[in-house]
């Protein structure tokens, strides 16, 4: 029996000293990681700030493959919010604090295990893309101490997680921003109208150059002269030189009326026609292949194409850095 007691003793000793090195042991962190994206900043910090998109990419969804999200009406901005349940019960939310757009974002945490550490965002612009560093900051209670304990560490255990999350977030934006579709709208008359206009003929390879430097000498014109565009930027495909892979073309701002112009600006009037017209979103590059696919559907439909057909601008890289939020509307005059 003496030994018994003694043991309890002993036991109980242990189990105070034990307590007493979790008591006073350090419990604050900050675990962090980063990773350059290949992607524009906008882009990034768009989508990590909706927490509807962090299931697409959220490395605790391989670990956990019951978690179940519930998100309010607000998931995105400050005060958005989202919170779940995994396997067991177990769960937490999330909140943002605050944001700088394109900069930060600061969110609080709830494990439920008492405190709220904060989970924070930074994002730095590169010359390749973006710098992404995702981090959680805090200082663990008595149980979170102990459990971490046994886990062997909050950093052993959380940067592989941000370091997976941060290549499957770039991943999954690299994909996102690859999407592009062909809508076809069906033969529409377009109203036509005064433009302004420059006219080149360049290789398909430098007609992106070649158009900017012309929407640049267009809008310095229309800034000195104080004239507005009645509509979007358009360009008209004038001739197309298969053999020798060159295009003639036009870039154009739609105008109200006719004026006057000089020897490096020109006006023309767009006649009302019948057109055959489609939506193009994505990426500027699948345009040639959205060309290819009308050309197709207005044969099929028995319809034959006549003379400069034109792209319409309706959002672009002026409006987002996303491409596959770009849109481009395609006239093609038919008969």
């Amino acid at each position: 029996m003496k030994f018994l007691k003694y043991l309890f003793v002993a036991i109980l000793i242990g189990i105070v000293a034990f307590a007493g090195y979790i008591t006073t042991s350090d419990g604050t962190y900050d675990v962090k990681q980063s990773r350059e994206f290949k992607i524009p900043v906008e882009v990034v910090f768009k989508s990590v700030n909706d927490f509807k998109n962090w299931e697409h990419w959220g490395p605790w969804y391989q670990i956990d493959s019951t978690i179940v999200t519930s998100y309010p009406e607000n998931t995105s901005g400050v005060n958005a919010s989202y919170s779940w349940v995994g396997k067991d019960g177990n769960g937490g939310s999330m909140k943002t604090l605050s944001l700088i757009p394109n900069k930060e974002i600061i969110q609080e945490i709830n494990f439920g295990m008492g405190t709220t550490p904060k989970v924070y965002w930074n994002f730095e612009t590169t010359p390749k893309g973006t710098m992404v560093t995702w981090g959680m900051k805090g200082e663990s209670g008595f149980m979170e101490k102990i459990y971490w304990l046994t886990q062997g560490g909050i950093q052993k255990n959380l940067e592989p997680m941000y370091q997976r999350g941060l290549k499957q977030l770039e991943e999954y934006l690299t994909k996102e921003m690859e999407k592009h579709s062909l809508e076809v709208v069906g033969i529409t008359t377009h109203k036509g109208g005064y433009y302004l206009y420059q006219t080149t003929t360049c290789g398909m390879e430098s007609i992106g150059e070649k158009m900017g430097e012309m929407y640049a000498n267009l809008g310095a014109f229309m800034q000195k002269h104080m004239i507005k565009p009645s509509g979007y930027a358009f360009s008209i495909s004038h001739q197309w030189d298969e053999k020798n892979n060159q295009m003639n073309f036009s870039a154009c701002f739609p105008i109200e009326n006719n004026l006057k112009t000089d020897a490096d600006i020109l006006i023309a009037k767009q006649p009302a026609q019948k057109c055959f017209k489609f939506i193009a979103k994505g990426d500027y590059k699948f345009l040639q292949n959205a060309w290819n696919e009308a050309s197709k559907t207005i044969k099929e439909q028995g319809y034959t194409e006549t003379k400069d057909a034109f792209e319409v601008y309706i959002n672009g890289p002026n409006n987002t850095q996303n491409p596959a939020e770009w849109i481009t509307e395609i006239y093609i005059p038919v008969n």
